[in-house]
Parts: C-alpha cells; sequence; structure tokens
C-alpha cells in the first residue's frame, strides 16, 4: 500500500469510535466504484459498475431488498436523484449521453458537464417506465444532475458553443413553459493588488454545479471553482426559486489536503452535506464531518462523520454515506481488493 493511502486509513482508524459513539451504521453495499447516492420515501439508488463490460447499472433498494432497475446502462456512474413525480409517487431522474464524460478518478466527482448530447430521463417506480423529459432536453447543450421535487425539475446544462461555462435551470416537469436560470455559483475569485492597483483573477473555466437537491421551491446544490488557492474552492448554496440566493458554506482550495464540501440533503426544513477531506491526513482534523443547516434561523451545527467521503445522502432520520477504506485509490485498495474497498453504510442517528 502506498504510503499516503496507508496514513489516511490510520486517519479513518482513529475517527471511527468518535462516529460510533454517536451513532450506529449498517452496512448496505462494497462497491469498487464511486458513486452518486440518492434516497427518497423509503427507497435508495445508486450504481454498480459490471467489470466485464465496463459499464454502470442503477440499482436500487427498498424494503431491504436490492434489485437492478430496469433500464439500460452507461459507461459512468447515474447521475441519479429520487424524489416525488408530477403524481407523488417515487421517481428516479438522471442523464443519458450520446458520449458520456470520463469517469471520475480519485477524489473526483465525474464531470457530467463534459458529457456530450446528454438529455434527461425519468424512470418510474409504480409503472416500469423510462421515459425522456424532451421538453427539458435542449438539442443544442447537455443536461447533468437533474433533481425533481413533484413537478418541478431542476439540471445543470451546459451548451455546446459555450461548454467551459455550465449553469443551473428550473422548469415544470409537464408542460410547455420555458426553463428559467437560476443564479449559480462564482465563476472565480479575484485579488486586487495594493502596491499596484492591479486586479488578477483565477480561471473563470472549471466552475460547476454538483449535486443539486429539490425541496419544495428550495433548491440545495453544491458548487465548485477556482479560488485562489491550490486545488478547488467549494461552495454549499441554497435557492428559493423565484426568490433568495443563499451562500450556506464556503471552502478555500488547498494544497496537500483538499476538504471538500458536496452532496446536499433536505429534511424538515435543514440542509445537510458532507465535508471530506483528502489528500496528507494531517491537515484533515476538525475540518471534516457532517453539517446541517438550519434555514429559518440560518444556524449552522456539526456532527461526526469520515473524512474520505465520496457521495452523501439523506432520508428519514437516516443518513447515507458512501466512503472509501483506501483513499485515492478509485474503491480499489492499493494492492487490488476483491469487491472493492468502498463501503455504502446508513447512519442513525448522524445529529442528535
Amino acid at each position: 500500500m502506498k504510503p499516503l493511502a496507508a496514513a489516511c486509513l490510520a486517519a479513518v482508524a482513529v475517527l471511527v469510535p468518535a462516529a460510533a459513539a454517536h451513532a450506529q451504521s449498517q452496512p448496505i453495499a462494497t462497491l469498487d466504484r464511486a458513486t452518486p447516492v440518492a434516497a427518497y420515501n423509503g427507497r435508495l439508488a445508486w450504481s454498480v459498475l459490471d467489470r466485464a463490460s465496463g459499464n454502470f447499472a442503477l440499482v436500487t433498494r427498498a424494503g431491504g431488498v436490492t434489485q437492478a432497475v430496469p433500464v439500460g446502462p452507461r459507461r459512468v456512474p447515474f447521475d441519479v436523484d429520487l424524489g416525488p413525480g408530477p403524481d407523488g409517487g417515487t421517481v428516479a431522474v438522471y442523464s443519458r449521453c450520446d458520449r458520456d464524460p470520463p469517469v471520475g478518478a480519485g477524489f473526483g466527482v465525474t464531470l457530467y458537464n463534459r458529457g456530450v448530447g446528454c438529455d434527461i430521463f425519468l424512470f418510474d417506480f409504480a409503472t416500469g417506465a423510462e421515459r425522456r423529459l424532451a421538453n427539458a432536453s435542449s438539442p443544442t447543450a447537455t443536461e447533468f444532475f437533474p433533481t425533481i421535487w413533484r413537478n418541478t425539475l431542476a439540471f445543470g446544462r451546459t451548451y455546446d458553443n459555450k461548454r467551459a461555462f455550465p449553469y443551473i435551470y428550473t422548469r415544470p416537469v409537464n408542460g410547455t413553459a420555458t426553463s428559467t436560470r437560476q443564479p449559480g455559483g462564482a465563476r472565480n475569485a479575484c485579488l486586487r493588488n495594493r502596491n499596484t492597483g492591479r486586479t488578477s483573477c483565477s480561471p473563470e473555466t472549471v466552475s460547476r454545479p454538483i449535486a443539486l437537491e429539490l425541496w419544495g421551491r428550495r433548491l440545495a446544490f453544491a458548487w465548485t471553482f477556482s479560488g485562489l488557492r491550490e486545488g478547488l474552492d467549494t461552495e454549499i448554496r441554497l435557492d428559493t426559486i423565484g426568490g433568495g440566493h443563499t451562500l450556506v458554506a464556503h471552502q478555500s482550495g488547498g494544497g496537500l489536503t483538499q476538504v471538500q464540501l458536496g452532496w446536499p440533503a433536505f429534511q424538515d426544513g435543514r440542509v445537510y452535506w458532507s465535508a471530506a477531506c483528502f489528500g496528507d491526513p494531517g491537515g484533515c482534523p476538525g475540518r471534516f464531518g457532517l453539517r446541517r443547516y438550519r434555514i429559518t434561523t440560518r444556524e449552522t451545527d456539526t456532527a461526526p462523520g469520515p473524512a474520505p467521503t465520496l457521495a452523501h445522502e439523506r432520508d428519514a432520520g437516516t443518513t447515507y454515506l458512501l466512503t472509501d477504506a483506501a483513499p485515492g485509490t478509485d474503491c480499489l485498495g492499493d494492492p487490488e481488493v476483491a469487491g472493492g474497498t468502498c463501503a455504502l453504510q446508513s447512519l442513525q442517528p448522524a445529529f442528535g
């Protein structure tokens, strides 16, 4: 095992007793690739790699039973979200592409905005039918990271003639109303030199949304961009559709140690997300774990959580986490571990 991976494993081992003192975890699956995780109304969804074909299948778990969703595979994990559809039943939304983006490697999320010809699809668990949401799928753009709440859909979009600048849109699931652009996050950061008066700015071309989540008229999302330090800055933002736009949390980029905020989820008027720490574990203490933001009071509190968190979700008082026991090895281990080193688990209660 590489020294850095061994050091990260040691940091995780130190963390486990502290987390266990506050909550009980239950294993759900062991995976050999990272994947987004979605949950709603007692149902969980994630992606599993078929190593023989190199394709990912969408799977779901409900009532203690895990099974494949009867839809075609794709070359990357599904950017899936679960929520209530227009009739209130549980549905899944995700993108499909003419050409999928490269699979995320190391600690990074798959850059779904780099797919080509990606449209949004909906799967209805009640009917077992999949359909393309044509009214949300532009022929001159790529849509990704969709999220749904009844008849409202939100998603990222990158136009073919401006691929370095993803945007966020909302629109009705049904009907012919046009899509509405939302504010999004920062494109870059700038610093003015007091001596010369000149302003220098970081590049604008790496900003993008990650893991959008709807709850009624509320839209939470993670946003990453090039800041003034090494690595990328990340933010958690909260929009009220047709209303306010709030920066909930911000994390500057790092050097050997990178802290990433991500995977927001709603429950009972609160926004939950993860603060993950990767790289040199010496810079991690006190900077990672689970976070909760009260929308009405704008107060944030924390709970213990693992450093190498690759995905996070929340549903009905349960936190779901995907973590890697060998960080930086793409869930494979070094040397490679049969079945993988990533664990999908439930945590209850994460917050007291």
